[in-house]
């Protein structure tokens, strides 16, 4: 049955995912959960340690406990901390995009609609005008956008917030070695995605991502995939601070 506490954890964790107690929401005191669920202060007080530690809850000290409110950026956090105690490097991420967004890509292409294809070719017009303009927030925005929407034109949306943890990863490995560089941005590099979609052929579409990532073998590539990725998240870092922030 595993420890009295662990119990009481799953206990608590099933009604907050059934909404039993709705987010943002009070819970009973400690000692009104100890009473009602027949267990010691001390275990419950050990499993809303652990429910804390989950994101699950709050212990707001002199107020109560409250359910937490769901936050897309916890999931994010954990992996990008997991990713930067990893060891992987920049190539390695983009190799693991390579494969998925290719496979993605030519799924797209069986099922994605009209107005997918429009938001696509709109992300794409604002990230190619960005670049021109030497609007860096803007273009890695867009950017970013365009990659994204080849996944929401699937329609998925257990899928989309399965892929949404990995926008990390993607905004990290999408910046090149000068992120200033307006060559480097490959404005064009796109469009056979876009074209391969739009004529609805899925090996095209495999194709055409997988033509695009060819960038990554590129000279100025070469020792930037050999960049940790924790190396290449905390250049980022400094350069929000600095002022220099690539996404708005």
């Amino acid at each position: 049955m595993g420890r009295l506490s662990d119990q009481v954890v799953a206990r608590l964790r099933r009604a907050i995912v059934h909404e039993e107690y709705a987010p943002g929401s009070r819970m009973p005191t400690a000692e009104a959960l100890s009473d009602s669920l027949g267990v010691s202060l001390s275990v419950v007080r050990d499993a809303l340690r652990t429910l804390s530690s989950m994101g699950l809850v709050e212990v707001r000290q002199g107020h109560g406990i409250f359910v937490s409110v769901p936050r897309d950026d916890i999931v994010t956090t954990a992996l990008t901390l997991r990713m930067q105690r990893s060891g992987v490097t920049i190539g390695e991420v983009l190799a693991a995009r390579i494969t998925l967004e290719s496979t993605l890509a030519a799924e797209a292409a069986r099922v994605c609609d009209d107005e997918a294809l429009r938001m696509m070719r709109g992300h794409l017009r604002r990230f190619e005008d960005g670049v021109r303009a030497e609007d860096w927030p803007t273009a890695h925005d867009e950017h970013l956008q365009f990659h994204l929407s080849i996944i929401k034109a699937l329609r998925l949306p257990a899928l989309e917030l399965l892929i949404e943890p990995l926008q990390e990863l993607i905004i990290v490995s999408s910046i090149p070695p000068d992120p200033e560089s307006g060559e480097q941005w490959g404005i064009g590099s796109h469009d056979q995605i876009v074209e391969a979609l739009e004529a609805r052929d899925p090996e095209a579409a495999r194709t055409a991502v997988r033509e695009h990532f060819r960038y990554a073998h590129s000279l100025p590539y070469r020792d930037y995939g050999k960049t940790l990725f924790r190396d290449a998240r905390s250049a980022l870092e400094e350069r929000a601070e600095s002022g220099h922030e690539l996404s708005s």
